[in-house]
């Protein structure tokens, strides 16, 4: 699987830089793309519960497959446009009003669904929350899917309402914003986790309500492209810094993450960074304030130091010998 992911990677980076036989490569880069996902589905389907017997699925796991479904669709989409450029397009480019609809799929329909499915799984304990609503959780997904849908048939204000619907839906149904049962665990982690867990999702509320605004008005190319980013830094990418620092060191031999007050300063520029992007990305591309234009860069430099203290965070936590076998 790596393999093909990596040779993927390769051919679409010759496409996207140099252009180098791109109507060969183009189409190439989603079929391996594609082999690799086979690979995945073949490793993950042949996996079966072990000791307690049980038969039936729980409702995170639906949501999950959900998720893996989207991430096909999204597979078969990439080879279809990839393959019509290769045949009639004058350049690699997709063009921008299907690119859009696209994005959707790829954000909403592969990625969300994901989050949803394991915050349904670890959130109740890492943060002590009371039961998932279950079958609320899966009419959140049946919304999330149909506004998708409803994306790419080019209805974006519809779309973006019922995004939006099915995520507060998902936001109930995990009781992010009710009382906890239970301390949460924060051993091991900054105590600030459980705060920021929230605060990615409040960022995918920030991000629908932005398409909302940007499907409802004209030339919002800027109000666009601080949704998406509040979407994939806001939410899903602040996601990864609070449960990855959390689960990774666990799962690899019990270690113990090596600083939790770098992982607090990571989480926080990057919150810091996230925020100034979004809003520095509507003033400046709305041209409502010329000075925003200034600010993008900051907020790249400001996202990209948190990546890289996240980063060196877990590699000195994965060098260092788990704790069973310090002397």
């Amino acid at each position: 699987m790596l393999g093909a992911v990596d040779r993927r990677r390769y051919a679409a980076w010759l496409v996207s830089v140099y252009q180098w036989h791109w109507r060969t490569l183009l189409p190439l880069s989603a079929v391996l793309e594609f082999a690799a996902f086979l690979f995945f589905f073949r490793t993950v389907s042949g996996h079966r519960p072990q000791g307690s017997g049980k038969t039936k699925l729980e409702d995170w796991v639906f949501v999950v497959i959900t998720g893996s479904v989207g991430l096909l669709l999204t597979l078969l989409v990439n080879f279809g446009v990839t393959l019509f450029l290769a045949l009639r397009g004058t350049s690699p480019e997709i063009p921008a009003d299907f690119d859009q609809r696209f994005l959707v799929l790829q954000t909403w329909g592969f990625l969300v669904p994901f989050v949803w499915g394991f915050s349904a799984k670890w959130l109740p304990v890492f943060l002590g929350l009371r039961p998932v609503r279950g079958r609320v959780l899966l009419r959140a997904v049946a919304l999330n899917s149909a506004g998708v849908l409803i994306a790419f048939a080019g209805w974006m204000i519809a779309a973006s309402l019922v995004l939006v619907a099915g995520l507060i839906a998902a936001v109930y149904s995990l009781r992010l914003l009710e009382p906890t049962e239970r301390p949460a665990k924060v051993k091991g982690v900054h105590t600030s986790f459980p705060v920021f867990v929230r605060l990615a999702y409040i960022w995918a509320v920030v991000a629908g309500t932005l398409s909302i605004w940007a499907a409802s008005v004209q030339n919002s190319h800027g109000i666009w492209g601080a949704s998406r980013h509040a979407l994939t830094v806001g939410f899903l990418a602040m996601m990864v810094f609070a449960i990855g620092q959390r689960v990774l060191p666990a799962f690899s031999g019990m270690r113990l993450l090596f600083s939790t007050k770098l992982m607090f300063i990571a989480t926080l520029f990057l919150a810091f960074g996230c925020l100034l992007r979004v809003s520095s990305e509507i003033l400046a591309y709305q041209g409502w304030v010329y000075s925003a234009w200034a600010w993008l860069p900051v907020s790249a430099i400001t996202e990209m130091t948190a990546v890289t203290l996240f980063a060196a965070n877990l590699l000195v936590t994965f060098v260092r010998r788990p704790p069973s076998t310090q002397v």
